[in-house]
């Protein structure tokens, strides 16, 4: 309960006013209720022994005020408390959406999409359910079931105090069940975004699914997740059901016992129990039974709100591992110089460094190609220079200043990163590449960038040309197609340092060397950091350095002089030169195909 307390005291406590007046509203709407009963419960009574029809005309006055009050202060009632609880809902999926946002790598490495997509959805709906409605009926519930009582008492006190043992039994019956509700409450929870996480990861990869023919296996994945969910929920729906019977059971033993001994007395002695007070013993009881039935439903939506608000909190409570220095140096003119010094990285959980004792520098407005076997650590280095991940040892440098001295805003304004995950937004292509500007791009804009990403052909051939919507991660799109297109939404910023994370994999040798060579004219003082499988991405660069398989640097220098010397470097450009021929491709983007064939014409 303390953190339910805590959540609405956090988002709730903001709309006070709206929430003061819905409040306020309840104990005039159930007063009103209240009275409507009264009202009826006299005019029986008084038809009973009234000579003429003369009271009439006041009853039905009174009862059209009553009920205009009854409806009006309803209404405003549920005005205010639902539509804050909404309001709430909205200011509560935002901040996790932004939370979300600036957590580091490790959080998103660890966590499953559809346990994320589930506290953004089910949790938050729980948490709202409970304290927004579940609020405004326990409210009502304690403002009606005490004057019903009293008033019950003042007609006849040995049936009010008949009715009392009923409730007691189901407060009692409430109270033992409150455990079993909270354990299956959040297994269902966890459950829920297991199915959800399933579903996600299916869907996202149907691709894979379908190209190594695994339907059916997935489908009997998703079948015995899904029958996990199903015996949680069985098991949620008989404790709530047991809950149910409870509330239930007792509201049909007070009125056993009212039609017992009211009944009795309503026949046997009229005139001290009138039929009137019947009415208003059997009316009130619903009024009473109602809210608490209401209750019920809380109670076993109780549970379930808790679990959601541990869920949130814990996700609200994390604290991000990449975060603004409290001290953040300007960078007032960046440069592009980088500095590598002593860095090593270990990843979390890891048995081995990714990166080991990396010393580089890379003058500004230069080019470094980074090259090695997979598993090397080339994806790390560069995550190093944004901060996705912080260096366990050493440390990185833009302009001679610690990368972890300047505020995120400012060190990522000047990179442009490109990952080897070419991921495009379910947006039109145009909207693709403006998403890495910092300021609205125009047409002309737009047009440039593709020219130097090498789409302008493709892109006027799509059917709606830039316009067109693109299917979500892109997979409307060629492998090399999206990867262009993340170059372009890369410069789109005119970044100082750009970096290049083995980007140009899917791209032929002949689009790669125009597009390399269109990045160097059009990018004059740009500092450009790539990493890449094939040597000829690299093959002009100013510095090459050759990762091994530990994570520290084997050899550097430029292609001629690597070339020179034996070892990884040498060895993988005779290997993929000898690829490429097979192919008919030379690695300086000939036709070898073409020409063998006009030789022999």
């Amino acid at each position: 309960m303390a953190l339910l307390l805590k959540f609405f005291r956090r988002y709730f406590w903001s709309h006070r006013a709206a929430l003061l007046v819905g409040f306020l509203c309840i104990p005039l709407a159930q007063g009103a209720d209240v009275w409507i009963t009264v009202l009826i419960a006299g005019a029986l009574n008084q038809a009973s022994s009234a000579s003429d029809a003369d009271y009439v005309g006041q009853v039905v006055l009174l009862l059209l005020v009553a009920a205009v009050g009854h409806s009006v202060f309803r209404f405003f009632q549920r005005w205010c408390i639902v539509v804050v609880s909404r309001r709430v809902e909205i200011e509560l999926k935002q901040r996790l959406f932004d939370k979300l946002s600036t957590l580091d790598f490790a959080f998103h490495d660890q966590s499953r999409s559809g346990d994320v997509v589930s506290r953004l959805t089910s949790d938050v709906e729980n948490l709202r359910m409970f304290l927004g409605p579940g609020l405004m009926y326990t409210a009502g519930a304690v403002v009606i079931v005490p004057i019903s009582l009293v008033l019950l008492y003042r007609e006849n006190p040995t049936l009010a105090l008949t009715m009392i043992l009923p409730m007691l039994g189901m407060g009692l019956a409430m109270k033992l069940l409150s455990p079993r509700l909270h354990k299956h409450s959040l297994a269902v929870q966890e459950s829920l975004a297991e199915v959800s996480h399933r579903a996600q990861e299916n869907f996202g990869g149907i691709r894979i699914v379908k190209g190594y023919h695994r339907e059916e296996e997935q489908a009997l994945r998703f079948e015995h997740t899904s029958n996990e969910n199903k015996e949680n929920q069985i098991e949620l729906g008989k404790a709530r059901g047991l809950t149910h019977a409870a509330v239930h059971g007792a509201f049909d033993l007070t009125f056993l016992v009212i039609l017992l001994l009211g009944g009795l007395a309503a026949i046997q002695a009229p005139a001290r129990f009138p039929v009137g007070d019947l009415f208003l013993f059997i009316d009130l009881t619903l009024k009473v039974f109602w809210p608490l039935i209401a209750l019920g439903w809380i109670a076993g939506m109780y549970p379930r709100a808790v679990a959601s608000a541990q869920r949130i909190e814990e996700l609200l409570s994390r604290e991000t591992q990449i975060a603004d220095p409290t001290d953040a140096r300007p960078l007032p003119t960046p440069t592009g110089a980088l500095r590598f010094e002593g860095v090593g990285f270990t990843y979390a959980g890891a048995s081995r460094a990714a990166l080991a004792q990396i010393d580089l520098e890379v003058p500004a407005g230069s080019t470094l190609g980074v090259v090695g076997p997979t598993g090397s650590g080339k994806s790390t280095l560069l995550s190093l220079v944004g901060r996705l991940y912080d260096a366990t040892e050493g440390e990185v440098r833009l302009d001679d200043i610690p990368v972890t001295d300047l505020d995120l805003d400012t060190l990522r304004g000047t990179l442009g990163y490109v990952p080897q995950d070419s991921f495009l937004f379910s947006e039109p292509y145009h909207e693709n590449v403006r998403f890495g500007a910092d300021r609205e791009l125009s047409e002309a804009e737009v047009t440039t960038l593709l020219e130097r990403a090498e789409m302008t052909d493709e892109v006027a051939e799509f059917p709606d040309g830039s316009d067109t919507l693109i299917g979500e991660r892109g997979v409307t799109l060629s492998g090399g197609q999206r990867q262009r297109t993340c170059i372009a939404r890369a410069l789109a910023r005119d970044p100082r340092v750009l970096l290049l994370d083995d980007c140009l994999s899917a791209v032929d040798t002949e689009t790669e060397k125009a597009l390399l060579g269109e990045l160097r004219s059009s990018g004059e003082g740009r500092t450009v950091v790539v990493a890449a499988h094939r040597l000829t991405t690299v093959s002009e660069a100013d510095e090459i350095v050759v990762l091994c398989q530990a994570g520290s640097i084997e050899a550097r220098g430029t292609h001629a002089s690597l070339l020179g010397h034996s070892g990884w470097y040498r060895d993988t450009w005779e290997q993929q030169q000898r690829v490429a021929a097979l192919r008919g491709e030379d690695l300086r983007g000939e036709d070898l195909r073409g020409e063998d064939l006009g030789a022999r014409q």
